[in-house]
């Protein structure tokens, strides 16, 4: 699932202009390659989560950081406009990831399968 909310992270504009235009599928191209992603419930609620942490977010900072990730512009981008080093903007895109995970678990979009057979380390 970790994984999954990465790659909707990655690819968040693109589906939210086709979650606009009311699509089932964003296709879009990554380099010269055609990629696809299907809008679904679970998508959907991920979208949901990600809007809700970005809204209770107190921090600035972090909101900047959110707002970028959610344009798509690139770590490096939206490292060189906050004031933090490298290592702090990672840790910090880590722990929102984590809180989208841990929301997602709540909503109960993860299993308990899916849990067991996260590595620790």
């Amino acid at each position: 699932m970790k994984a999954h909310i990465e790659a909707v992270l990655r690819r968040y504009s693109y589906i939210q202009t086709a979650l606009k235009e009311g699509k089932t599928e964003a296709t879009f191209y990554v380099g010269n390659r055609k990629q696809k992603i299907i809008i679904d419930t679970t998508l959907k609620i991920i979208f949901a989560i990600i809007e809700d942490i970005a809204k209770q977010e107190k921090d600035i900072y972090i909101k900047m950081m959110i707002e970028g990730i959610k344009k798509g512009d690139s770590d490096k981008y939206i490292m060189t406009h906050l004031p933090m080093e490298k290592n702090a903007y990672y840790d910090r895109k880590k722990k929102f990831i984590d809180k989208i995970y841990k929301c997602c678990i709540c909503k109960g979009l993860v299993s308990y399968e899916e849990i067991l057979n996260e590595s620790i380390g």
